[in-house]
């Protein structure tokens, strides 16, 4: 198998690895999106290095679980600054240039609670609502500069997004299997099939895609699966 491409750790280095027999530099900076200072660095340290920004993938988020009145205003400001200030922040410090390049690709990782909404989960849904309304607003704006912006809305992702609350979801796992079994294609999403959605908007082979959703859902934003009813 190839090498890892890279590995966490303080500070900045370069990883140089093989990937499809040619030479590949990958650079792990530990960021804060929520800093406009922060992505101005980041942005001049890739052109610096590289001279053009390609691709732009925005994809940390913080997630909160609760009713709303026990969603502190805090908590609801957190979760805007990470999941939809960040990216807006991230968006607008490459705009300029990727404009100058003529070409650009910007992918939002949004959520399936980016399409349809869930109780309990009012600042997640509210943060990635907007998330997905940036995206489609910015691909009507940049698309004559050659830059698409596109959201992919997996339903799944990081376990350790969900940890802090899973001893209290245990109490609902009927609920929870139900939610995630009644779908076309059962379960959540495999992080590769994450990956792949996000590889296919970031490449050249969705060249005339711009604004759009792409669910990585097994078909949970289609409907609901009622088992039993296609044998009557």
């Amino acid at each position: 198998p190839p090498p890892p491409l890279f590995q966490a750790e303080d500070g900045i280095r370069d990883i140089h690895c093989s990937l499809v027999g040619s030479e590949m530099c990958i650079r792990d900076s530990h960021h804060d999106v929520t800093d406009e200072a922060q992505w101005v660095q980041l942005v001049e340290r890739s052109v610096e290095a590289h001279g053009r920004v390609d691709v732009l993938v925005n994809n940390a988020a913080v997630l909160h679980q609760g009713p709303i009145e026990n969603t502190s205003a805090a908590d609801f400001r957190k979760l805007l600054e990470v999941n939809t200030v960040g990216p807006f922040l991230g968006l607008r410090s490459v705009v300029p240039v990727m404009r100058k390049q003529g070409e650009g690709a910007i992918v939002n990782v949004g959520s399936i609670d980016s399409l349809t909404a869930m109780n309990g989960l009012t600042a997640y849904c509210a943060s990635k609502f907007g998330l997905r309304g940036l995206a489609k607003a910015a691909a009507l704006e940049l698309g004559r500069d050659g830059i698409r912006v596109n959201s992919v809305c997996p339903a799944g992702g990081n376990p350790e997004m969900y940890a802090p609350w899973m001893e209290k979801v245990a109490g609902f796992m009927e609920q929870t299997l139900a939610y995630t079994e009644n779908r076309g294609i059962p379960g959540s999403a495999p992080m590769k099939s994450i990956v792949d959605a996000v590889l296919f908007l970031a490449s050249d082979a969705s060249m005339y895609c711009t604004g759009i959703d792409l669910p990585v859902d097994g078909g949970a934003s289609a409907g609901c699966f009622i088992p039993g009813f296609n044998t009557l």
